[in-house]
């Protein structure tokens, strides 16, 4: 596979991975169709040396490990996210407002309001109902053109080239079509009871989210699609683990609800890792010396997205730093601790890439901006391992539509891969 039809592949993995559901949904039957046995939190796990296995909770956070001879010579891991920004559907979301059926929303996450209005926008998630007596769920995406956010004209609006701030309490509510003043509620519901197959009384409750309809696109050397922040990392690490030649103790860890702090049961925060690891080590009957000496030998690749320079926005970015697009995978480093690279992280994989002629880039933020946060120096501090935090660069990000090199991803694939398949 070369750089384009491996940009294709991350294209039809974000096309098909609407919400955070749908990414780790996916990502579970690629690893079952790679020899990956499902283990379950509430059940006792069977681990065999040189077994493959994942775990996974709330249906949007994943683990999934190979298992060596040796645990206590530790893990290397590669964490990304799943979840992105976008709008999430209240309760009681349907509002009768001047003839159009409205949805009630929420922002989530850091957006970019402006690039969601004008679209053709669906929803997908995941709905809980009862069904003969037992409480059920299911993933839905209502695969149609379903909504939209249009604008206010110019000509009502004539600030809207001059700064105007859209309010997503006032703004920015998704509009489903016309309808007559006596219109009854319960379009919504109807909606999601058809897509599953059930009567419309018995959902319990759901959790959507807005997507784009508007499928990837390749420009050239560069690609077009929305989430490469962070679907981008979750399929370059998710590949790199499923076609490593490896006999180690290698984890993929695909946490939830990075772009809100990471403070949830599927969260950078939660002890979701640490728990796994215990677990695995305890399973293979390690002590809990053995287990923290497995830590202290542990490495962990941080992989979110990094800022590329912008060339009509030049002023944002650190004058000697310049990250260029199909330069290669970047290292994000700041001093105030914002990201965990530090000396020791930096010099493995920079040997690393040099090895297999892979380009490094290095990332600081201006003094006068602050960055965004990652999953690094949360996994890194609650577990006391080493860690970097590096990132694809791309240009338009937490926009609907980001812009990534396609050359970049392919570039990460092969270090994720290589970092796998070598013992240091």
């Amino acid at each position: 596979m070369n750089s384009l039809e491996f940009s294709k592949d991350l294209i039809k993995f974000i096309d098909e991975s609407p919400l955070n559901y749908f990414a780790v949904a996916n990502a579970k039957k690629i690893l079952i169709a790679n020899g990956y046995k499902e283990l379950k939190e509430n059940e006792k796990w069977e681990i065999e040396d040189k077994g493959k296995y994942f775990v996974t909770r709330n249906d949007t956070a994943l683990i999934a490990f190979t298992v060596g001879e040796d645990l206590t010579k530790g893990f290397d891991i590669i964490g990304s996210h799943t979840d992105s920004p976008t709008f999430k559907v209240k309760s009681n979301a349907e509002v009768n407002d001047s003839g159009y059926l409205k949805i009630n929303i929420e922002p989530y996450g850091g957006m970019i309001y402006s690039t969601w209005t004008d679209r053709t926008l669906s929803l997908a998630g995941k709905v809980s109902y009862k069904k003969d007596g037992e409480i059920k769920s299911e993933l839905v995406n209502i695969d149609k053109d379903l909504l939209t956010i249009p604008n206010a004209a110019i000509h009502m609006n004539r600030e809207v080239n001059k700064g105007f701030e859209l309010n997503p309490q006032n703004h920015l509510y998704p509009i489903i079509q016309t309808i007559e003043e006596n219109f009854e509620k319960g379009y919504l519901e109807k909606l999601l009871a058809e897509e599953i197959g059930i009567n419309a009384d018995e959902i319990l409750d759901f959790d959507l989210g807005l997507y784009d309809r508007q499928k990837g696109a390749i420009i050239n050397n560069m690609y077009q699609i929305g989430r490469i922040d962070n679907l981008g990392s979750v399929h370059a690490s998710l590949m790199a683990l499923v076609d490593a030649d490896a006999s180690k103790n290698n984890v993929l860890v695909l946490n939830d609800n990075e772009e809100i702090g990471s403070r949830a049961p599927t969260g950078a925060f939660s002890p979701f890792l640490r728990d796994t690891l215990k677990r695995l080590c305890d399973n293979r009957e390690l002590d809990d010396e053995d287990f923290y000496i497995a830590l202290a030998n542990t490495y962990l690749i941080s992989a979110d997205q990094a800022h590329a320079i912008h060339p009509n926005f030049k002023e944002y970015h650190d004058p000697t730093n310049p990250i260029k697009m199909n330069e290669g995978l970047v290292i994000k480093t700041a001093a105030n601790g914002a990201y965990s690279s530090n000396i020791a992280s930096n010099a493995r994989l920079i040997d690393l890439a040099n090895s297999i002629d892979c380009k490094i880039q290095k990332f600081h933020n201006r003094n006068d901006k602050a960055g965004g946060s990652t999953i690094g120096p949360i996994a890194s501090t609650g577990l006391g391992i080493n860690s970097i935090d590096v990132g694809e660069p791309i240009l338009a990000m937490h926009s609907i539509r980001e812009l990534g090199g396609i050359e970049d991803h392919y570039d990460a694939y092969k270090i994720y891969k290589a970092f796998y398949e070598t013992n240091l």
